[in-house]
């Protein structure tokens, strides 16, 4: 690929990242169609335990209990300003209601007509993780490798996640791919656009303008430092209005002792219902906590020997991040593989810049274990089929 013209190579990316999106919406479509009757709000795992606003509530698919945070960010799409009151739904209205980006893409995309915010906000995460795919087939074959390899986008766990349901890593890890691509193309007005949109997305997104005035101050650029702060004002902006708006959440926080939480994942093991699953869910679950120690420690590692850089101080301070998480986010490898997504692509991507290939088995056993919850509806899907 970097043989060809700037021009083609952007084309075989772009087919790459068609060839990611196709099959994704493929099997969405099949799980809506065979095993929710067609109804498309399954996406949004809304639990019958929330009240939801009457005119949403018609019609929408209910799963039993709490449901999952994508039911949250369907309100904000259909509220993007905060007039319709639907914030007091959620169970942390600000902690919720700051993720504005994909919501308010959703909302814009369907011109702001109710009938169509959930199909527009499908469409969005679609978007995302073409996205994502596209920088990473651009950064891969930058580095002389094959496009194809931005294939591996599709597999990060907040990717599997936010396109299982509706959630809002999977667009946030595609935001770090076009970071990463930019930041080594020195395409800086791209970077501040992206780090821009990053903060807006979610809490975790302002490491991206953090990693950036960093690397301008240790530089001794003050002027490029106050510029790539101002990409922090939007989300800064939107945060003010949700505070002044909304009521306090109640204090909840994910972080704690470093490494203490991992210590004791490892030697808590999970309790499962159904014993003829308990053995594969518990060696799973064991894999997944330790390819997240293994990751750290990679990060750690590739890390010491890289200069200081935006990518790696953003990297570096997303394996802080995953060294001081503690429960309920370390519960499951779907919620902890999330927010730590932008240190698990980028572990894959320099496993394969560099050919070591036994390193992208620690970001993949995270990746195994999330995929696990598409073995029910594959099943479905497959009786359904097969039925026929």
């Amino acid at each position: 690929v970097e043989m060809l013209p700037s021009k083609s190579s952007r084309g075989v990316c772009a087919a790459v990242a068609i060839l990611s999106v196709l099959p994704v919406f493929a099997w969405t479509a099949a799980r809506v169609h065979f095993v929710n009757g067609g109804n498309w709000s399954v996406l949004f795992c809304v639990g019958s335990d929330f009240p939801m606003p009457p005119e949403l509530d018609a019609g929408t698919y209910r799963v039993p209990g709490a449901g999952y945070d994508g039911q949250f960010y369907r309100l904000l799409a259909h509220d993007p300003f905060l007039v319709g009151n639907y914030a007091r739904y959620a169970d942390a209205p600000q902690l919720r209601f700051r993720r504005l980006l994909v919501p308010l893409a959703a909302w814009l995309l369907a011109l702001g007509e109710q009938r169509w915010i959930d199909s527009a906000y499908v469409a969005v995460e679609m978007l995302f993780l073409g996205l994502g795919t596209y920088w990473c087939a651009r950064l891969l074959a930058r580095r002389g490798r094959s496009p194809l390899w931005g294939l591996l986008f599709v597999v990060v766990p907040g990717t599997l996640a936010s396109f299982d349901r509706m959630l809002l890593d999977g667009p946030l890890t595609a935001l770090f791919a076009g970071f990463m691509l930019y930041c080594e193309e020195e395409r800086w007005d791209r970077v501040w656009v992206l780090a821009m949109l990053a903060a807006l997305t979610r809490e975790t997104g302002l490491l991206l303008p953090l990693a950036l005035v960093s690397d301008r101050c240790f530089r001794r650029d003050w002027r490029g430092a106050v510029q790539f702060a101002a990409s922090g004002i939007p989300a800064a902006v939107w945060y003010g209005y949700v505070a002044a708006r909304l009521p306090l959440d109640k204090s909840a926080t994910v972080i704690g002792i470093p490494a203490w939480g991992l210590l004791q994942r490892l030697l808590l093991f999970r309790s499962y219902p159904d014993p003829r699953v308990q053995l594969l869910l518990r060696v799973t679950d064991f894999l997944a906590v330790l390819g997240l120690i293994a990751c750290i420690l990679l990060a750690v590692s590739w890390l010491r020997k890289r200069g200081l850089a935006p990518v790696p101080i953003c990297v570096g301070v997303f394996a802080c991040l995953a060294l001081i998480l503690r429960a309920p986010v370390l519960v499951e490898a779907f919620a902890f593989g999330r927010p730590v997504s932008p240190l698990l692509l980028w572990i894959m991507i320099e496993a394969v810049d560099r050919k070591t290939w036994s390193a992208l088995a620690p970001p993949l056993s995270i990746s195994f274990s999330v995929s696990l919850a598409f073995a029910r509806p594959f099943v479905e899907i497959a009786k359904a089929v097969v039925g026929r």
